[in-house]
């Protein structure tokens, strides 16, 4: 697919959609620490996140009139996303927002693709190079700055839930793996998140009886039930932005997306939430960024 260029009206509203969707995947961050804030059980915020989510997507399913598959490997590919993409990541993710910076939660979202590439890599699905494995190593280099002392994850509290955002980043990434490998050829884009989020919001309505955490959230945390819904409306907002140009634009400049996302997040906790950006947390995103330009796949007819 040829370079796209900023002169046509197709162009430009590429990069307005670019642009929205980073500054939505960037926006649920902080929100989820809105969510987060009132007090709420954050199994409880989980469950109603990608319940909301269930929702939207059913009214589009229904809206298109159209039936999703349910056999058994359309079965297996929802449980296994449902899993990997909603219900562990979810839950692990608002317990890490009441204890950590959107800040520094947004740095370690950003190695997605980096794992994504190291597990793709292991699989033999990419190729190795030197370029990418020093991205790699600029990502692992952003991690560190944040552990370093007297900077912005002091604390051994937050040194362990740094970790555990790690694992939700892990997820996400073996997730995308799956997907590649696994997704069933006739499942549409939107028919398989929707029966992922099925899956997951299921699977977090068994996790919150296992643990007898509220399954309804207080009447009076009607700024936690406005972040929620938001969360559920920015994150579908945007994978429908990712999958526009996907299809318009191509990989190589859907990828940009990146960009965009992790210093959004970062904007988005000083805005909402009042954050200080620290010295570590410029340097963290200015490794990360670096790391991403070179890990991002090619143009064709690129060295």
């Amino acid at each position: 697919m040829p370079a796209t260029s900023i002169q046509s009206p197709k162009s430009l509203w590429l990069l307005v959609i670019l642009l929205l969707t980073g500054l939505g995947w960037g926006l649920t961050i902080s929100l989820a620490t809105i969510a987060t804030a009132s007090g709420i059980d954050p199994l409880t915020v989980a469950l109603w996140s990608a319940f909301a989510g269930a929702l939207l997507l059913s009214a589009v399913l229904l809206a298109r009139r159209k039936r999703p598959p349910m056999d058994g490997a359309h079965l297996r590919f929802y449980l296994v996303t449902g899993f990997l993409g909603t219900a562990f990541p979810h839950a692990l993710s608002f317990y890490a927002a009441i204890h950590l910076p959107a800040g520094v939660r947004a740095i370690v979202f950003a190695l997605i693709p980096m794992i994504t590439l190291v597990l793709s890599i292991m699989l033999s699905m990419e190729k190795a190079s030197v370029r990418r494995f020093t991205g790699i190593l600029l990502g692992l280099s952003a991690m560190l700055v944040m552990f370093l002392p007297g900077v912005q994850v002091p604390l051994p509290g937050q040194i362990f839930w740094t970790l555990v955002t790690l694992a939700v980043a892990i997820s996400y990434a073996m997730e995308n793996v799956y997907i590649s490998l696994k997704r069933p050829t006739q499942l549409d884009a939107a028919t398989a998140l929707w029966g992922m989020t099925v899956a997951g919001t299921l699977m977090l309505l068994v996790t919150l009886w296992l643990a007898d955490a509220p399954y309804l959230l207080p009447f009076d945390a009607s700024l936690a039930e406005l972040a929620i819904l938001l969360m559920a409306v920015a994150h579908l907002g945007a994978y429908s932005g990712l999958l526009y140009m996907l299809n318009h634009g191509g990989v190589v400049f859907a990828s940009q997306v990146s960009y965009i996302v992790t210093p959004a997040a970062v904007m988005w906790g000083v805005v909402l939430l009042s954050e200080k950006i620290s010295l570590s947390i410029v340097l963290a995103l200015v490794l990360i960024m670096a790391g991403l330009a070179l890990i991002k796949p090619k143009r064709k007819g690129e060295a």
